[in-house]
């Protein structure tokens, strides 16, 4: 199945400027894009301007937007607050390589909401973030192995870059997962530093552990996979995966660039009450400026005093903080994650009633600001399960059928997830289910004709 003609036909009548611009920028830049996901067929729209909960292009069409910049905008387009922080941040200096008070301010405000963060260092990125903290729990533990999880996605480091979006061929044992390299340039020797093991499954990843004893110094997991829609843990997974690290000595890192402050005010770790050793944030502390944390246990993150190198000229950099500390301190407060959260209700309720209106075979993953919907009535429950039901090519006319109808549902591909921000209003959710009631009749037809 390739995208309905009529939709990428209607597409193309209404982006013909950036088609143009599209053109020209792929004259300078690889794949035209500066993040090669964010390159699609036919080619992508090139934004003008954003404001609000809206996204504008070239072309004049106003797109609703449920995207935020992956997930990196709950505070929406040019928030007021976060904009006039960082307008009188500017006239302060924008980067001092020097410690300032802002790099305490930032900290404290991420140390209230994670309980098991006592110490704090800001990077530029989730990549950066997750990097480091990889390499800290080595340092620490003395030990060189990294366990991490089929399908989930940490970044573009080399270490991370291994068994994320494996292809059906090649998956192994669903015990013990093949390691598979995902991008050239990555040496075969850092596969032998990773061991890949399932989601939700203990019993499989004690045995890979007892496989390499005293040999993996750090578990890394998303609490709840995103790069798989929004795959939730089994119950007393996280808490189970919690009791092996300490029995095995291992470093136990949530990778909380996607859920952190996002599913809770203090990310997954509130959410399902557990306490990691090390948590690895970005995206949506920044309001949607580019930065990162991580932050753990003070005896561990302490090793960064000795011999375990974090470095980089623009850590910590005012502009940048002076944003998280306004968006974790003003901006993300209780009544924003009420109405945020029951946004979420909203969207997801409201298309769980069209789908069975219409008789649309499928299900909404939702946790309060982040979900997905999944056309098909199989549990989704880790990658495999994702491999296996998802039909991609059938999501995707989903999602340009509502792109035509100017609401970007989420970021482009079924892997991802819709992010509620705190400038979406009721109707804002009114108008996506309306877009999507338009369409439903022929998703449909399209699934019972398969």
């Amino acid at each position: 199945m390739e995208i309905w003609e009529d939709l990428e036909s209607d597409y193309r009548e209404q982006t013909g400027q950036s088609k143009n611009a599209y053109d020209e920028l792929y004259q300078h830049i690889p794949a035209g894009v500066a993040s090669t996901f964010r390159a699609w067929s036919p080619y992508p729209f090139i934004v003008d301007k954003a404001s609000g909960v809206h996204l504008h292009d070239l072309d004049g069409n106003s797109y609703l937007d449920f995207d935020m910049n992956n997930g990196a905008g709950m505070v929406g387009h040019t928030h007021p607050e976060v904009t006039s922080a960082v307008s009188n941040q500017l006239e302060e200096g924008t980067l001092y390589t020097h410690p300032h008070e802002l790099l305490g301010e930032a900290a404290k405000e991420l140390k209230k909401r994670w309980d098991a963060v006592d110490l704090v260092r800001f990077t530029n990125s989730g990549t950066e973030s997750t990097m480091h903290a990889i390499r800290v729990a080595r340092a620490y533990t003395g030990k060189d192995k990294l366990l991490k999880i089929e399908g989930s996605y940490h970044g573009v480091h080399d270490y991370c870059l291994i068994s994320k979006s494996t292809p059906k061929g090649q998956l192994g044992h669903p015990k013990q997962p093949s390691k598979v390299i995902e991008s050239d340039g990555v040496p075969d020797e850092i596969a032998e530093t990773v061991e890949i093991a399932p989601f939700n499954d203990l019993e499989a990843i004690e045995a890979i552990l007892q496989d390499n004893v005293n040999e993996i110094g750090g578990i890394i997991v998303e609490p709840i996979v995103m790069n798989v829609g929004v795959t939730q843990p089994y119950r007393k997974f996280l808490t189970g995966l919690r009791e092996i690290c300490d029995e095995y000595g291992i470093v136990y890192i949530f990778d909380e660039v996607k859920t952190g402050v996002k599913v809770a005010p203090g990310g997954a770790a509130e959410y399902y009450d557990v306490e990691p050793d090390l948590v690895t944030m970005a995206k949506s502390i920044g309001g949607n400026f580019p930065v990162g944390a991580f932050g753990g246990r003070e005896e561990i993150m302490r090793i960064i005093e000795d011999n375990t190198a974090h470095y980089g000229t623009y850590n910590g950099n005012p502009l940048v903080l002076r944003a998280v500390t306004t968006v974790l301190r003003d901006v993300l407060t209780s009544d924003a994650y009420d109405h945020v959260n029951d946004l979420g209700e909203r969207l997801a309720t409201g298309y769980e009633d069209i789908m069975e209106d219409t008789g649309i075979v499928g299900h909404v993953s939702n946790v309060n600001s982040q979900g997905t919907i999944h056309f098909t009535d199989n549990e989704i429950s880790d990658y495999r399960d994702f491999l296996e039901h998802i039909d991609t090519e059938f999501h995707e006319n989903y999602w340009f059928a509502m792109l035509n109808q100017g609401v970007l549902p989420h970021p482009h591909d079924a892997s991802q997830q819709w992010t509620i921000s705190v400038q979406h209003e009721q109707e804002d959710i009114d108008e996506h289910l309306e877009a999507f009631k338009n369409i439903a009749p022929r998703l449909a037809d399209e699934q019972q004709s398969v």
